[in-house]
């Protein structure tokens, strides 16, 4: 039994110092401080600790205290999924998808996600969801991709619950139901999703699902449209020039519809210069200061 006590005080004395190593690089690492989160990085990951080998692979990829590596990165990506890293196995995901350091692969995404997704990472389950209803990789199935979509929602992923309220929009796989539709778009526009904001404000200016309120409208358009959505800025921008839900503005228009065109959203430049048509130089000069110091919430 004193044996056995040995050996057990002896493995929590060699394991304590690891997880005070990493505990202190991630802390180096999200606070900014690179070059120390390196330092600290590199020996762990040498020694197959899965999660320096993905911030590793977070440094390469982003250029975070050295030079961006995509091929570094990905081997460091590698490392970590071999180790059963679940965000770096969805990180590989991507790279396949995208093509970045490694030769475009649908089908190569699609097994780097499933994998992932089967550890229940959320953001996993929302792209393999995508390249379901896409067919890319894999044959279009729209009810696999509900299926996901459904899991990562339910995982807490807010950008699953907006794909599944446009499949309840358009009708994609289920039944169309705008309430349904609506009630996602604001669930998820309520916990800050911006574009969530943009689907909203749609659906009360067109009564759809909701009532049809332009003042309501108006509210979630701005929202969006403050966190740099152009087709919001756009639509809050006409709303203004209109007197439609907000008061008739046209200095707030040209200033939302100036943000707007700088996307090259459709229409903004057309409206823009009836805008531009009703204000005096120094309305203009005043607008157009404003929105080159715009910067989103």
């Amino acid at each position: 039994m004193r044996l056995w006590i040995f050996f057990a005080i002896a493995a929590l004395a060699m394991s304590a110092p690891a997880t005070a190593d990493i505990k202190t690089a991630l802390q180096a690492y999200d606070s900014g401080n690179f070059p120390a989160a390196l330092s600290a990085l590199k020996p762990l990951a040498e020694a197959k600790n899965a999660e320096a080998q993905y911030r590793l692979g977070l440094m390469y990829d982003g250029g975070k205290g050295v030079e961006t590596d995509a091929a570094t990165a990905f081997d460091w990506f590698q490392k970590a999924a071999s180790n059963g890293h679940s965000e770096a196995k969805r990180v590989i995901g991507i790279y396949y998808e995208e093509g970045k350091a490694v030769g475009k692969s649908y089908g190569r995404a699609v097994e780097w996600y499933a994998e992932s997704a089967k550890m229940g990472n959320a953001k996993a389950q929302r792209n393999l969801g995508g390249l379901y209803q896409d067919g890319l990789g894999v044959r279009p199935d729209l009810q696999r991709a509900f299926d996901l979509y459904t899991q990562s929602a339910g995982g807490g992923n807010l950008k699953a619950k907006r794909n599944l309220a446009y499949m309840y929009y358009f009708g994609a796989g289920v039944r169309r139901d705008y309430k349904k539709a609506a009630a996602l778009f604001r669930e998820t526009a309520d916990a800050g999703l911006g574009k969530a904001d943009y689907d909203l404000g749609r659906l009360y200016y067109r009564g759809q699902g909701v009532a049809k309120d332009s003042r309501q409208a108006a509210k979630h358009f701005r929202k969006a449209a403050e966190k740099g959505h152009g087709d919001a800025q756009f639509f809050i921008g006409r709303m203004h020039m209109l007197g439609e839900g907000v008061n008739k503005d046209m200095e707030k228009a040209y200033f939302w519809l100036t943000l707007a065109a700088a996307q090259e959203t459709d229409k903004a430049g057309k409206l823009l210069r009836k805008a531009r048509a009703a204000l005096n130089d120094v309305q203009i000069a005043e607008a157009e200061k404003a929105a080159q110091s715009f910067r989103p919430k």
